[in-house]
């Protein structure tokens, strides 16, 4: 019986030391998971480029290119996402201006923000941002952003979309093809009082791929004081469930 007791014990101490070194597993996934990727529909000159974000407390340099996306900025439980200026005040300390502010609503994993300059001399922030959830961008189409404050028509093949202001559409004409070539064209609606009428922007033809995503945002350019638009590759992956 002193044997049995002797061999528990030491047993016991032996075990003693793994227990101590084994971790309880969170509830729920981490929130560094989260993350966004930035494109500017403009960047100001007098801007740096890479362009700093602040995430939490954390500063990222995020280099913007105007027809592809760089590298993710990783999402804070708070969902806050700032593109900020370096200041230095009287004494020297450092501070970070806000240039915009971008909020990844609870749940969504990963997105996009899309910056768009607001006109020189205007208060407030440097950019207004549009955050659009990934999980509704699929492969294979194109995602339509209209941040204009006027209606778009978009044409695709047999297909046609209006979208509102503030408004988006992801549009797939191939079906259960791999590939395939359709006629697009771009229209904006300019309001009257006797009627709305609709102005061409461009026509042409589209390859789209159902290996890869296009994302093309509307907005108004300052520069040409009229509607543009930019298209961007998005070949990053799929959204994670």
């Amino acid at each position: 019986m002193n044997h049995y007791i002797t061999l528990i014990c030491c047993l016991g101490v032996v075990s003693l030391p793994l227990l101590r070194g084994q971790t309880v597993a969170p509830e729920k996934p981490d929130i560094a998971a989260r993350r966004a990727w930035v494109v500017a529909t403009t960047l100001p000159k007098d801007l740096p480029n890479p362009l700093p974000f602040m995430s939490g407390e954390t500063l990222h340099q995020v280099r913007m290119h105007l027809r592809s996306v760089g590298q993710a900025v990783p999402v804070d439980k708070t969902g806050l996402v700032r593109a900020v200026q370096e200041e230095t005040d009287a004494d020297g300390n450092i501070l970070y201006k806000n240039l915009s502010l971008s909020q990844i609503p609870e749940g969504v994993r990963e997105a996009l923000i899309v910056l768009v300059p607001n006109a020189e001399g205007s208060d407030g922030l440097r950019f207004r941002s549009k955050v659009i959830d990934l999980s509704k961008f699929k492969k294979g189409g194109c995602l339509y952003v209209n941040l204009v404050p006027t209606k778009l028509g978009i044409t695709i093949g047999e297909s046609k979309t209006v979208i509102s202001p503030g408004g988006m559409e992801f549009i797939n004409p191939l079906g259960n093809k791999e590939s395939g070539v359709f006629p697009v064209a771009f229209f904006y609606e300019i309001p009257k009082e006797d009627g709305a009428e609709w102005k061409l922007m461009t026509s042409s033809k589209m390859a789209i791929y159902k290996s890869r995503r296009e994302i093309c945002i509307f907005y108004y350019n300052n520069e040409i004081e009229n509607v543009d638009f930019r298209g961007i590759p998005f070949m990053t992956p799929e959204p994670r469930p």
